[in-house]
């Protein structure tokens, strides 16, 4: 009987991988023959080779997985052995792995390598081949037995399935990657490396240590080029986002953009031969479809807890993909039978800008954290803003028991005197099961309908991250909010929540609301667009003309009371890193932040200019502010060294508060170009705010009794500038 030479390298691992084989010692028992780790031999005196098939068949075996492969674990010694059973094959392979070595040989070889380099994978302890003349009959692979090991598979299945958090999911991805390039680094090409071969342990810290299995198609090369990275990491399924961030986790820098070009074209070379199998191998029976575990490509949804909004899943070519077709052109016809009328009211509601007297009490809102911050904490800080109104939100993730606590956070913070209006946030899943929303809808309209001032109808609509694709996937939400509210009738709602200036989003969202539902304000979540200070022009629009032409909407449309509450809005703060919102998900090492951040000080006065500016020209009812407590962008730090701190920003607003939070607006006054000055009556006194949207200060038009910087303070030579002054008169 002809027979396989032995302890043959195999020819895929050149380079010096004898030396990384100095551990194992040749094998030979009857017409087996292989390699045995040195710590290992004496327990095949108790189990041959020869014998290894019928101990794997015995009561002391344990079975894995079954197929053409087996994967089964056996007692050796006092430890547990997982042994890889390779199945038989085509007599083409068969010679092919006469020359080069067996799946088992091979993947020992490249276990040891893996080793030797300082990347994890499972121990190697033996591999044995048995050939009858050309014919491989045996091949087993052997290593040490993992209990606790589980794959990238899994884990992702049981992040998007029951743990969508966006913290969770960076932890594992970030692990991968560096191992892989590690690996890849090291010269190994895996040729596989698919999420379920990526086996995972926890070291006693509790991370993440990553196992490589299944090398059998293992290449060495001295040096990878780009095109060999990306075909390497073709295999892995990731919501397209992610896949950035996993490249950018690898490369721990912004990836090299020849390189993501090479990585798409690959995922799309693999994806195309994973769907053609079974025109290729018709009479094969398929494989379990591993990609049938995870959700739909559109129904990826993760919660980022540090920045406190849904995490973005695909990238926008991918996201592009699950627009409704017809889209742009419903919207560009709802724009168009709009158009015309609500630029009348505009032009006419700019007559009136700053125009009337507006009382300030109870305008200026706080949102706070009911699900992630002591919220006795966020109460006492609240004491020092005074009675202001409160914003809390109800997001369909957080469940039932969450959504109850809530509910006695609102009863707890209209017991000491403050009015409250709710938000109801939606994920992915409440369009998916539209059931739960409907119970969310209804636990909190039936709990608490009568006690809040409105109820915000649904979030951040225009954007796909919080879970809708289409006016006509929020329409099917609030079609169930229609049957909550025939039981309710006299709760106040407010809608459709659109964010920023796309206000064309605005007209198909209130297109698509369903008969039965009425807005009682119209709320939108309006930010500056990141566009720095709040006077600064998108185009021909500042917040003053934002703040007019949202107006004249909510006064045209038939859906919606002539108000408008600004809802959300915020400036993310300099060095919150990944708790910034334009910052967020994943920071690679010494990562610049974004220039959109802005530093503490102008955080303050950027706010309380914006508020005055809204407030003040007549158009916006309310403004909440987006939050009191967060790192990332709230006016207080939770996260500072020593406790919570209070940002300027926070004494900011408590003196505007103090000083004007009750008065009434008076009258814009006239100023040169980019400065601002407003008059207050507060009680007795007149009281003017200024302040200048150039970096060099202005002089003071008129005398002042006094004249107080932002905190509160006396100021002897005052000059205009960002920081808003008061001057009493």
């Amino acid at each position: 009987m002809a027979r396989r030479p032995t302890h043959r390298v195999s020819s895929n691992f050149p380079n010096g991988v004898t030396d990384h084989l100095h551990e194992f010692s040749g094998y030979e028992s009857g017409d087996f023959r292989g390699r045995v780790h040195r710590d290992w031999e004496s327990h095949f005196t108790e189990i041959p080779a020869n014998q290894l098939n019928e101990f794997l068949k015995s009561d002391q075996a344990e079975i894995l997985t079954e197929g053409r492969h087996r994967l089964i674990v056996i007692p050796l010694g006092d430890a547990r052995c997982a042994v890889k059973a390779f199945g038989k094959q085509s007599s083409f392979k068969d010679k092919i792995d006469s020359s080069r070595g067996s799946k088992a040989s091979r993947s020992l070889e490249a276990a040891a390598f893996l080793k030797a380099h300082g990347i994890s994978t499972p121990r190697p302890i033996a591999y044995f081949d048995r050939w009858e003349d050309a014919t491989l009959v045996e091949s087993y692979y052997l290593t040490e037995y993992l209990p606790d090991l589980t794959s990238l598979h899994d884990e992702l299945v049981r992040i998007f399935h029951h743990e969508a958090r966006c913290d969770v999911l960076v932890e594992l991805l970030e692990a991968v990657a560096i191992s892989v390039r590690k690996m890849h680094d090291a010269g190994f090409i895996h040729r596989d490396l698919g999420n379920q071969n990526i086996q995972l342990t926890r070291d006693p810290q509790g991370s993440w240590e990553v196992q490589i299995i299944d090398l059998n198609r293992g290449r060495l090369k001295s040096d990878l080029t780009l095109k060999e990275r990306a075909d390497d990491l073709s295999r892995l399924f990731l919501p397209s986002m992610f896949l950035r961030i996993f490249a950018q986790m690898y490369w721990q820098e912004d990836p090299p953009k020849k390189f993501l070009k090479l990585l798409k074209r690959a995922q799309s070379r693999f994806m195309l031969w994973h769907r053609t199998r079974r025109l290729r191998h018709p009479f094969r029976e398929p494989p379990y479809d591993i990609y049938s575990d995870y959700p739909a490509p559109r129904d990826f949804w993760v919660w980022d807890e540090q920045s406190a909004q849904a995490t973005i899943m695909q990238v926008r070519r991918e996201r592009q993909r699950f627009y409704p077709w017809g889209r742009n052109l419903k919207m560009g016809i709802a724009v168009l039978k709009n158009a015309l009328p609500v630029w009348r009211d505009y032009c006419d509601l700019e007559e009136e800008t700053f125009r009337k007297k507006i009382i300030l009490k109870n305008r200026i809102g706080m949102a706070l954290e009911a699900a992630d911050l002591d919220m006795p904490r966020q109460l006492d800080l609240l004491k020092d803003l005074g009675t202001i109104p409160v914003l809390l939100r109800f997001c369909h993730h957080e469940g039932e028991a969450q959504w109850k606590r809530t509910i006695e956070d609102v009863r707890r913070i209209r017991s000491e005197g403050h009015e409250v209006m709710v938000a109801l946030v939606q994920d992915r899943q409440a369009f998916l099961d539209l059931d739960s929303w409907e119970a969310m809808c209804r636990l909190v309209f039936s709990e608490i309908g009568n006690e809040v001032s409105m109820i915000e109808l649904c979030h951040a609509v225009n954007r796909t991250k919080w879970g809708l694709y289409s006016p006509e996937e929020q329409k099917a939400l609030l079609e169930r909010v229609v049957r909550v509210k025939e039981r309710y009738p006299n709760v106040p709602v407010s809608g459709p929540a659109c964010i920023d200036f796309e206000y064309y989003h605005v007209f198909r969202a209130l297109e698509e609301t369903p008969d039965g539902l009425h807005y009682d304000a119209l709320s939108h979540h309006l930010y500056v667009d990141r566009r720095g200070a709040p006077e600064n022009k998108q185009e021909v629009f500042g917040t003053i003309e934002k703040a007019t032409l949202l107006r004249a909407i909510s006064r045209h449309v038939k859906q919606s009371e002539e108000r408008v509450i600004v809802s959300e809005t915020n400036w993310p703060v300099k060095g919150a890193g990944i708790y910034s919102p334009v910052d967020a998900t994943y920071m690679w090492p010494d990562q610049p932040e974004s220039d959109l951040n802005v530093s503490e000080d102008d955080y303050g006065h950027f706010m309380l200019r914006y508020l005055v500016l809204t407030l003040c020209s007549g158009h916006i009812e309310r403004v909440y502010w987006w939050r009191l407590v967060s790192h990332g962008f709230g006016l207080v730090d939770e996260l500072a060294d020593g406790g919570w701190r209070k940002r300027p920003g926070f004494k900011m607003l408590q003196q505007f508060l103090s000083l004007l939070g009750e008065a009434t607006f008076i009258e814009k006054l006239d100023t040169p170009e980019d400065v601002y000055a407003f008059r207050f009556q507060a009680g007795a006194q007149k009281v003017d705010m200024m302040w200048s949207n150039e970096e060099k200060g202005a002089p003071l038009t008129q005398k002042y009794s006094e004249i107080l910087d932002v905190v509160g303070k006396p100021i002897a030579d005052p000059k205009i500038s960002g920081a808003p002054l008061y001057g009493v008169i």
